[in-house]
């Protein structure tokens, strides 16, 4: 039987993280789904870890390549993803044990098309809650829209990995990470995915953990 929700973890030298990251999902409260780590020709110690994830943990499938770049990777995972919904996480980065769970029940409660939640924003020690819709009543395109165009450039909008999608609907659209770019790929993806979307929830609770760092994912991929 097919998991719930597919989460993805692309990975590339993040050895001094990794292991946080994955424990945070591998101890999520809700539990139906699958986690694939995509090691994109990492040259440390990254790919024996995931190795390492798959033997403990039967949810785990891990796949190593070349390195292509992250865009690449993420549409590599999209295409093996067997989830009904589709949950992004960074290496660096990791969750909060309701995160899954109240992505599904926001999703399931709804009948939304796309869950957009709060996050941490870490730097150092500090913890800096960051969101933008307050609201927890379902809206549509054109109301997410008008909120989207107040912040346009806020991570809150752009980045993939504090929002749950439907995996039918990124499919039967052919929508996919542009690979051509190297800068604000996720944004565009989730412009081309929201054209498709009709109904959209906002989870204001923060279940997120970025770390704010130059080397991270969504640093070096997303700059405004």
């Amino acid at each position: 039987m097919s998991p719930k929700v597919s989460i993805i973890v692309p990975v590339h030298n993040a050895q001094a993280t990794l292991s946080r990251c994955v424990s945070s999902i591998l101890h999520q409260e809700y539990t139906d789904f699958e986690l694939l780590l995509i090691d994109d020709g990492s040259t440390d110690a990254s790919g024996a870890l995931c190795d390492e994830f798959v033997s403990q943990d039967g949810r785990v499938t891990v796949i190593h390549k070349e390195n292509s770049g992250v865009s690449d990777t993420r549409n590599l995972a999209l295409s093996k993803a067997e989830g009904i919904y589709l949950q992004f996480v960074d290496s660096d980065d990791w969750i909060t044990p309701d995160a899954t769970k109240r992505f599904v029940k926001t999703a399931e409660e709804n009948a939304c098309d796309l869950v957009i939640a709060d996050f941490y924003r870490v730097i150092g020690e500090r913890l800096s809650p960051k969101g933008n819709i307050d609201t927890a009543e379902p809206f549509s395109r054109e109301q997410y829209a008008a909120y989207m165009m107040e912040s346009p450039a806020d991570f809150y909008y752009g980045v993939l990995w504090n929002k749950l999608y439907r995996t039918a609907l990124i499919r039967d659209n052919g929508i996919q990470c542009r690979e051509e770019l190297n800068w604000s790929e996720d944004f565009l993806f989730n412009l081309e995915y929201i054209r498709y979307a009709h109904r959209f929830c906002a989870v204001t609770k923060p279940i997120y953990y970025y770390v704010s760092n130059e080397k991270s994912i969504t640093h070096t991929q997303i700059d405004f």
